[in-house]
């Protein structure tokens, strides 16, 4: 019989294992159909390939975006504290050359990392502040903010107390109830009953005297002299209660020892204080 006749012929066991149960048709010869399925087999199923450079590029993205916000995390919460202990003073340069000198128990909080593109700080304590011109430069603090482009000025921020003196260019004062002032050289504020004050023609040196070892008070709270006093010579000196209203007016200097000033600040007062121990005083009425 001709090959390429069409005839039906019976299928062994394992060609049904192969082909399906029953009967083939014929249409080709056997040698062509052998061939054609060999090939088929020889190809194998269709398999979706997927490039490994494009793996590794999509995985290098996310690696990429992963890091950068990492770094963005880090440049917006990273700060750098400086604290300026008692008995001491302390000079300290920013990221753009502007310069802050810290007076004793004092401390500066700022971003060093996103300075150029923020000038952000905050005080507590005293400080004294040479601005370098550039961005607008923000000192915070818990009684209110001092904003400048390029000056020198003051700041005392203790506890309710919160006095700004300008002593080049312009500052611009705002305290915790949106109030706004602008001072000019020799120009000094200072909340008083929760209000800002400006008083014109201070006299700035007095301001800063403690830059060189001199401190001023003019009809000051004593407590707030004997707080300096702590604060300049690291001691512990205790205040009689009923001594808390009583004021004082006049200036004292470093270069004398800490019980010559509590001397020279108690004598005028009717005054006297005791030691108790190293370091520590008790400043009380004379019997």
């Amino acid at each position: 019989m001709n090959e390429r006749n069409l005839h039906r012929t019976p299928i062994s066991d394992n060609e049904k294992l192969l082909f399906g149960k029953g009967k083939i048709n014929w249409e080709k010869s056997q040698d062509e159909v052998w061939n054609e399925l060999q090939q088929k087999i020889s190809e194998g199923p269709h398999v979706e390939v997927v490039s490994l450079t494009h793996r590794i590029l999509q995985w290098s993205a996310a690696a990429i975006l992963a890091v950068l916000v990492g770094l963005l995390g880090l440049v917006s919460t990273y700060t750098k504290e400086v604290e300026c202990l008692p008995g001491e003073h302390q000079l300290v340069q920013l990221p753009d050359h502007s310069t802050v000198e810290l007076n004793a128990a004092s401390k500066l909080t700022y971003y060093p990392l996103k300075w150029k593109l923020e000038r952000k700080l905050k005080l507590e304590g005293e400080a004294y502040f040479n601005v370098k011109k550039g961005r607008k430069f923000y000192v915070r603090s818990q009684n209110g903010t001092t904003t400048v482009l390029g000056t020198s000025f003051n700041i005392y921020t203790r506890q309710k107390e919160y006095r700004v003196t300008c002593l080049t260019g312009k500052v611009e004062v705002s305290s915790g109830d949106r109030q706004k002032v602008e001072l000019l050289p020799n120009n000094h504020a200072e909340l008083e009953k929760g209000k800002l004050v400006v008083k014109k023609m201070f006299e700035p040196e007095n301001a800063i005297g403690w830059k060189n070892n001199q401190f001023f008070f003019a009809n000051r709270p004593l407590i707030e002299v004997i707080d300096e006093i702590e604060r300049q010579y690291a001691v512990t000196i205790q205040l009689a209660p009923e001594l808390n209203n009583r004021n004082f007016g006049s200036n004292f200097s470093k270069k004398h020892s800490v019980e010559e000033v509590l001397d020279y600040v108690c004598k005028p007062m009717n005054l006297k204080f005791v030691k108790q121990s190293e370091n520590v005083y008790l400043v009380v009425e004379k019997s």
